[in-house]
């Protein structure tokens, strides 16, 4: 109940007091979407003469509790006042890492003169996600030139009038790509007993969902260490599902269960990851420079138009480069797959920094990229106004 009056209480100060036709808005769904969205907006300190608007539904937002200077932040919860705040805000830019806009209960703003999208995941825009997911922005800042082509080729598809797209990057990437210079991969033990990374997506047919628990035992059972780190959506559809696993093998030493999406620690303390069709296995490939092993479950399609495109979608088409594939009817052989890997380490290591140079905008500078992109859309629009 205080976290309901909260929510009203800001949300109806952004509307009376703060809201202003020039105003660049942030929204954040949660804390776990700090790290896409809170490089952009440390740049903009420098490039921003006024105030960024952040609006957030998570109470223990991080930039809530800790707020920057060029920064004012409400809290708007999830229910109806964030509803309410989201679908009456007045902005010159309103920024989110949110999809599907217009097609639930978050609409379009008749006040706010454009709508960004920034990118929460490198994966491709026409297979994972949702039809129409990102048809109703006005522009999207792009991670890689996949995104270009699929936007485009979609938008020709079904006569679409043809958005703004900038070449941005992934800030998290870039974050992970400096940090692992300096927390470099732990030391291999004489015994071969590696640190593994259980990362997978969410989703009915997804590995979290269907073999986790099977997975997890073959890996223990072989004497190495075993920490699941399952996607935030999948402690809220999936609740049981994680809470069997941590009952199973909470007591066992070579086990831990981390839910901290924001925090990258997980990543850089294992020497390898298996996955399935998670944007995280590109952050951990690209990023750490180590290999993933994919276990092959169903491809997970939440658009069934997703093959009238020609392009391929990245994540199909960058998992031979950053690793292997192995069949879910072969999880006994987990283990000598992960050793064959790290064998091959250095070659893998030099096919994911060939790929991500190809594939990704701006390697290293994305924070700022991103910033300018979005100072001068706002300028450009006061020009026009």
């Amino acid at each position: 109940m205080k976290k309901f009056f909260q929510a009203w209480q800001h949300a109806l100060q952004y509307l009376n007091d703060a809201s202003s036709p020039d105003d660049i808005v942030f929204y954040s769904e949660g804390h776990g979407y700090a790290p896409y969205l809170r490089p952009v907006i440390d740049a903009l300190a420098g490039l921003h003469d006024g105030i960024v608007i952040y609006l957030t539904s998570d109470i223990d937002d991080r930039i809530l509790q800790h707020t920057p200077p060029h920064v004012r932040a409400y809290y708007i919860g999830k229910g109806a006042a964030c509803t309410h705040t989201l679908n009456h805000m007045r902005a010159n830019v309103a920024v989110m890492t949110m999809p599907d806009m217009n097609t639930f209960h978050i609409k379009r703003s008749p006040k706010v003169r454009h709508y960004a999208y920034l990118h929460h995941s490198m994966v491709s825009t026409h297979m994972v996600y949702r039809k129409g997911a990102f048809d109703h922005f006005d522009s999207i800042l792009c991670v890689g030139p996949h995104h270009v082509s699929e936007i485009r080729e979609w938008e020709a598809l079904l006569g679409l009038s043809a958005k703004q797209l900038f070449h941005h990057g992934h800030p998290p990437l870039d974050n992970l790509i400096k940090a692992t210079k300096e927390r470099p991969p732990p030391p291999i033990a004489d015994d071969k007993r590696l640190n593994i990374l259980l990362a997978p997506s969410w989703g009915p047919q997804g590995l979290m969902e269907t073999r986790a628990e099977e997975c997890t035992q073959i890996l223990l059972d072989a004497g190495h260490f075993v920490r699941v780190r399952p996607h935030p959506r999948t402690r809220q559809i999936s609740r049981p599902i994680l809470d069997a696993l941590a009952d199973r093998f909470a007591r066992h030493p070579g086990f831990d269960m981390n839910e901290d999406t924001t925090r990258y620690d997980a990543l850089f303390q294992s020497h390898v990851m298996i996955s399935d069709w998670s944007g995280v296995a590109m952050e951990f490939a690209f990023g750490t420079e180590r290999p993933v092993l994919f276990v092959d479950v169903p491809r997970k399609i939440n658009n069934p138009e997703y093959s009238t495109l020609s392009s391929q979608p990245l994540e199909t088409t960058y998992r031979e480069e950053a690793g292997a594939i192995i069949s879910p009817d072969q999880l006994n052989e987990l283990p000598a797959a992960l050793l064959s890997l790290l064998d091959h380490a250095s070659l893998f290591q030099e096919r994911m920094r060939a790929f991500r140079a190809r594939h990704i905008f701006h390697v290293g500078t994305s924070a700022l990229q991103g910033a300018k992109i979005i100072v001068e859309l706002a300028s450009n629009l006061r020009s026009q106004a």
